[in-house]
């Protein structure tokens, strides 16, 4: 049977499916990526979607909906993603032009979203940069839900061809950007920086040990390997090096950022943050570097949040108060449809700010508020929310607030733990480099605000962008493989999940400090 799937941007594409199919299966074996945090189980509502089918038009759960012959989907337009830190690259230089070109490809690989980046080998210049949602999304927000997608044979293969083909098209839109037709063949090296969990994916290999105590990977890579036949055809097939993972959730992406961010070129003591997913950190200098991950869950990545989304046209991505009204701003400048990470952290700040949230995290009913801000007060989805615009088009609930705690606490408690291991305080923190592109958005005055860092190093955040894919750009010459390698090598591994004193902070965060 058809279905047709039409993009709010106006694009229609056609797409078979089969009888008893839900449309979340068959957008997935369509190739449309489609949102599913709960992975498909019916609890999140991120796969909603405006339906058109014989009983009317409406808004359905895609993973609770049958398909029709006939159907129409109208769905968000996942387009091209604004890659932080995409000029910044690993190494400087003017493009070589001609028939002389020789190109590599830097490819950062995150649980939510994709970054290349098209590298010229002889100049090492950065020639164009771009960022797509990661299509395996569809199968749930974090890496324990695809590892559990992943656990049939038939799951494996749906996980890594998604991601197959969403870099088989992010490459294709690439060297459009870049004025140039890139196929996979066209490339001299690639180098691929990932999460643990991404890497086994990327090679083909099983996750499943990650998923389970004592969380040991398959590989842990550093080397070149084997990933699949270009265009799933005879030919050349693609090989890539895959960066050094610490553990299991330690993974190449934590490496090339260490070596863009330099702790082990300084002797001065730095804090490393990527506040995605798995929320990984990594403490120390030129002496000793320990590191460890938390499971910080996907709502700084939009996932399990009412209205969360990633960074693309419409999401709110930052909050303000003025005159002590809540004001938003948007990414592209478009309507608000929904609220990316940055906008949540900063939203959640304003409201305690102005006493709509408590310290416990209490989201006040209208007539507890002060009657200025009573208007904004409302219930959705059966629970408390606040309207975020004057339109209340964005808002949040109670359980977003109460998303926003579980993670905050879990990040705060591990940088507690990191400095416990290290015997230091804030006092001895020289920097706190923060990396991915949320990072990069992140306000620290409101990342201070809720507790997600002490407050001390409010003035010591150094934003990087895009560190995973500029290590991964470096990875592409031998002394950047040389590096990382020796990063891997020289870092400790903190296990959280059986740390006291992890348990100890992750109680004491889980409050909204005054």
């Amino acid at each position: 049977m058809d279905v047709t799937v039409q993009s709010r941007g106006g694009g229609i594409r056609h797409i078979e499916a089969e009888a008893g199919q839900t449309l979340l299966e068959a957008l997935r074996k369509g190739g449309v990526t489609a949102f599913a945090p709960c992975g498909g189980a019916g609890t999140c509502g991120g796969c909603r979607i405006l339906v058109h089918d014989r009983s009317g038009a409406g808004y359905r759960l895609a993973c609770q909906t049958i398909v029709e012959d006939g159907m129409v989907a109208v769905a968000d337009d996942l387009g091209t993603l604004a890659v932080a830190g995409g000029d910044a690259a690993a190494a400087s230089g003017q493009a070589t032009s001609g028939a002389d070109a020789r190109f590599g490809l830097a490819v950062d690989i995150g649980t939510t979203t994709l970054a290349l980046h098209l590298v010229d080998l002889g100049s090492r210049s950065i020639v164009a940069s771009i960022g797509r949602v990661n299509p395996q999304v569809a199968f749930g927000g974090d890496v324990v839900a695809r590892i559990g997608a992943a656990s049939s044979a038939e799951g494996m293969e749906a996980l890594c061809s998604a991601l197959r083909g969403g870099l088989d098209d992010a490459l294709a839109a690439l060297g459009r950007s870049a004025g140039r037709s890139i196929g996979w063949e066209d490339l001299e090296r690639v180098a691929v920086a990932g999460n643990t969990v991404m890497e086994h994916f990327a090679a083909g290999i099983d996750p499943k040990p990650i998923g389970a105590y004592p969380f040991t990977p398959s590989a842990l890579f550093g080397g070149e390997r084997r990933l699949w036949q270009a265009d799933g055809r005879a030919g050349r097939p693609v090989r890539a090096y895959l960066a050094p993972a610490v553990a299991g959730y330690v993974g190449g992406d934590v490496t090339a950022g260490l070596h863009v961010a330099g702790l082990t070129r300084s002797p001065e003591l730095q804090l490393y943050l990527d506040i995605g997913t798995n929320g990984e950190m990594a403490l120390g200098s030129s002496g000793r570097i320990a590191c460890c991950a938390t499971a910080a869950g996907p709502a700084f990545e939009g996932a399990n949040i009412a209205l969360g989304m990633p960074a693309l046209r419409g999401a709110v991505s930052a909050v303000s108060i003025e005159d002590g009204e809540l004001a938003v701003t948007t990414v592209g400048g478009a309507e608000p449809v929904g609220i990316c990470g940055s906008g949540l952290l900063d939203a959640v700040a304003c409201l305690l700010d102005l006493g709509i949230v408590d310290e416990t995290g209490r989201l006040l009913e209208a007539g507890e508020a002060n009657r200025d801000l009573a208007h904004r007060l409302g219930r959705e989805q059966g629970q408390r929310a606040c309207y975020l615009d004057a339109e209340r088009r964005v808002y949040l609930t109670q359980a977003d607030v109460r998303s926003v705690q579980l993670a905050k606490a879990a990040l705060r408690a591990g940088i507690g733990a990191l400095m416990d291991e290290m015997h230091v305080s804030c006092d001895d923190v020289s920097r706190v480099a923060l990396a991915g592109g949320f990072g990069s958005h992140l306000s620290a005055a409101s990342a201070a605000r809720i507790g997600l860092i002490p407050a001390a190093l409010e003035p010591k955040v150094d934003p990087l962008g895009n560190a995973a894919g500029e290590g991964a750009a470096a990875a592409l010459f031998p002394e950047g493989r040389t590096a990382l390698e020796r990063i891997a090598a020289s870092c400790s591994y903190l296990e959280l999940s059986t740390s006291a004193a992890f348990a100890a902070h992750y109680l004491d965060a889980m409050g909204f400090e005054p």
